[in-house]
């Protein structure tokens, strides 16, 4: 077998028959990989106790593990009985010295070059790693701020790898009035939260939503509720509208519909805003709708029959009786035999229409038939001729 690269057999005591990690076991796992100085520093969870007997230890040599059986009681011993010996560059973990036993962990790894392009500017490494995803640490990368050309997983062969990677978009954060701004290769929201380090709490207030899309350069925004929200029930004041009634006597007043007050649900809870304690309204639902009251307000006014007719102006000392007698013979539900003019004064419905008058004139009182016809009067300028060209002439006498 070929040797690797800072890590040598002796004869026949080599390990063999390898394979690649794809997690490591729980009972001790590699928790520290750091760059210092060249250096690399890995560190075990959990440590060993000395081998009273002949017990499984597993090395993990750049990746492929392989377990060997030994009497030994330190890390070195059982290196030395798996045939492998440590190159001056080489990061073992734990330590040579550290003590064993049976069923822990042992992490081998040789240098090797990593190549990094990062945003069109090339980067060289040299990284006792097995894969890219070990690696991030030791080159100080975090690997989600950025888009890789090759998977996180992908293993870094003996003579290197090269990759390319892309700054993920910046987003920024908003906690309140607390600002961060983090990069993230996220797809949602809630990616971008969790990239900045922020723990939403089970009421808390995000915009936009956390499941929607992440875009470049976006503003997340956290409004922190502090308590558990309170509901309650809340009136909502029905309106009465009013709405005024030709038909109905002026100053009386007819209730058609009965306003009905409705009920929303309003949630509230103290949140943080701009460093301060404050209540906020969370939503609002309509439980009944209120039901509009309407009142019809009378504006008709009653003519008083005992009241003789009150003209204006000019119109208003007129012999309105004498143009009566000769149009209609004093009668005010007259009708023209050749039908098509009515009333005292022999009024055609548009005219009647065109001085404010409804219906039929001679359906009216006498009263407004006459208030019409002074109207009518006025709006002429006073020529009765155009009007009354017959009988006219009674209103001078």
């Amino acid at each position: 077998m070929p040797e690797k690269p800072g890590v040598r057999g002796r004869g026949e005591r080599r390990a063999k028959g390898r394979r690649r990690v794809r997690s490591a076991p729980p009972v001790s796992r590699l928790v520290v990989a750091a760059v210092a100085t060249g250096a690399i520093t890995l560190a075990l969870a959990g440590g060993g106790t000395a081998l009273a007997m002949d017990q499984g230890v597993t090395i993990d040599a750049d990746g492929e593990e392989t377990t060997v059986r030994t009497f030994g009681g330190t890390v070195a011993d059982v290196l030395e009985d798996a045939g492998i010996e440590l190159d001056e560059h080489d990061a073992v973990a734990p330590s040579p010295d550290t003590p064993v036993g049976g069923g822990d962990h042992v992490i081998v790894r040789s240098p090797r070059p990593l190549t990094v392009e990062l945003d069109g500017h090339r980067h060289e490494h040299r990284v006792n790693a097995a894969t890219l995803d070990e690696a991030f640490g030791q080159i100080g990368l975090d690997p989600e701020g950025v888009e890789l050309s090759e998977a996180h997983t992908t293993a870094i062969p003996a003579d290197g790898l090269t990759v390319t990677a892309e700054r993920a978009p910046r987003m920024i954060v908003m906690y309140d009035t607390v600002r961060s701004e983090t990069r993230t290769t996220g797809g949602t929201v809630a990616d971008v939260l969790d990239a900045a380090g922020v723990d939403l709490g089970e009421h808390d207030i995000v915009s936009p939503e956390p499941d929607e899309a992440a875009e470049p350069g976006m503003v997340v925004r956290v409004l922190p509720v502090l308590d558990a929200p309170e509901t309650e029930e809340v009136v909502i004041e029905a309106e009465t509208v009013e709405q005024d009634d030709p038909d109905l006597p002026e100053g009386e007043r007819e209730v058609v519909t009965e306003p009905e007050d409705g009920l929303k649900e309003v949630t509230t809870a103290t949140v943080l805003r701009h460093g301060e304690e404050v209540e906020h309204e969370l939503s609002e639902e309509v439980v009944t709708e209120p039901v509009e009251g309407l009142v019809m307000i009378g504006t008709k006014v009653e003519e008083d029959p005992s009241t003789p007719p009150q003209g204006g102006g000019e119109a208003g000392g007129l012999n309105w009786a004498g143009l009566a007698q000769c149009e209609s013979g004093g009668d005010p539900s007259a009708v023209n035999s050749a039908g098509g003019y009515y009333g005292l004064y022999q009024f055609s419905v548009t005219t009647w229409e065109s001085v404010g008058g409804s219906g039929l004139p001679s359906d009216a009182s006498p009263g407004e038939q006459t208030q019409r016809a002074q109207q009518l009067y006025n709006t002429v300028g006073g020529n009765w001729q155009s009007q009354w060209p017959h009988c006219g002439v009674h209103l001078h006498e």
